[in-house]
């Protein structure tokens, strides 16, 4: 069963992205998980888990630069031994100088203006970057996170800033070697995610969500109604004990004839809510009592409870 990140960068893969969109696409994705190399002329390798997006890049490359590529896949050693799809790009200088990723022997921490220029190139960068080192956790959990990682601090603040270009929030950290930018809410990561072209993910995403949010409050209201329940079945006992004690020590003849009625309705019926006690006073005496009237005669019943017991403890 897929991830949810993992679909998430599926979809963005299977994108339509024209040039200028690619080069930012391929600027995030080569900086995140390239690799400059001398020897022979300088060569460019790239790394990636997932094998479509891999393959994208393949494609962008092939398509604007047509140079020669080398494809292979490794078994990871550690951990889950998942493949990592290898790029190797001969004579890369030409493509990383078009993208202005170049600075001397290593890449640029930030992408020039040129290459990032207009909202739809920010949006692919943004893409491009979730797609070599984005996680979300899927919406189904309670705890609502999206995060990508870099290991440039000035790149992780660019980041972070071209994402609040669009109110999203983001925040960064450090976490060992790595600069984290990382999204909370579970609406900003909506928005994120449909602002970077997935937004199939984003309708799944917000249907679990409002899913999720139904089900609790279902089951606060059940809760509510069972602590109700609860609260109402030790009220009525609390009840029929002072009458028990009225009736014991003095009889119901001390109570109002109002009040002697409430006692004898509740003697009747022990189980029943307020609610369902004023319909059956509705119904043997053709009168209405509300709630709090009834609430009124119980607490004239403790009243009567209490002066008896406190006579008792005088004896």
């Amino acid at each position: 069963m897929l991830s949810y990140a993992r679909k998430v960068k599926e979809e963005i893969v299977f994108n339509d992205f024209n040039e200028d969109c690619s080069k930012a696409l391929l600027c995030a994705l080569i900086k995140v998980s390239g690799t400059l190399h001398l020897g022979g002329g300088l060569s460019l390798t790239i790394r990636s888990e997932n094998a479509k997006i891999a393959a994208k890049m393949h494609k962008m490359i092939k398509e604007i630069y047509h140079p020669q590529l080398e494809f292979r896949v490794s078994k990871k050693m550690k951990l889950n031994k998942n493949n990592v799809y290898i790029l190797k790009v001969s004579k890369a200088k030409e493509i990383l100088e078009d993208l202005d990723l170049i600075d001397g022997l290593g890449f640029h921490n930030t992408p020039s203006e040129r290459i990032v220029f207009n909202d739809e190139t920010k949006r692919a960068y943004l893409a491009g970057i979730f797609l070599a080192s984005g996680s979300v956790n899927n919406p189904d959990t309670s705890n609502y996170h999206l995060e990508m990682s870099v290991i440039d601090e000035e790149q992780a603040d660019y980041i972070c800033d071209l994402m609040n270009s669009y109110n999203l929030h983001a925040k960064t950290i450090k976490r060992r070697s790595k600069y984290v930018i990382y999204l909370k809410s579970a609406e900003k990561i909506g928005d994120f995610l449909r602002a970077i072209g997935a937004s199939s993910s984003v309708m799944e995403f917000e249907m679990t969500r409002i899913d999720r949010s139904m089900a609790n409050t279902v089951n606060r209201w059940n809760n509510c109604d069972i602590a109700n329940e609860i609260k109402a079945q030790s009220a009525a006992e609390k009840q029929i004990a002072d009458i028990a004690y009225v009736i014991d020590k003095a009889g119901l003849e001390v109570l109002d004839e109002k009040t002697a009625l409430i006692a004898n309705i509740r003697l009747e019926n022990p189980d029943l809510s307020l609610s369902e006690l004023a319909e059956v006073y509705l119904v043997k005496t053709g009168k209405t009592i509300s709630k709090s009237g009834l609430h009124h005669r119980f607490k004239k019943i403790k009243e009567e409870a209490d002066r008896l017991r406190s006579l008792d403890d005088d004896d």
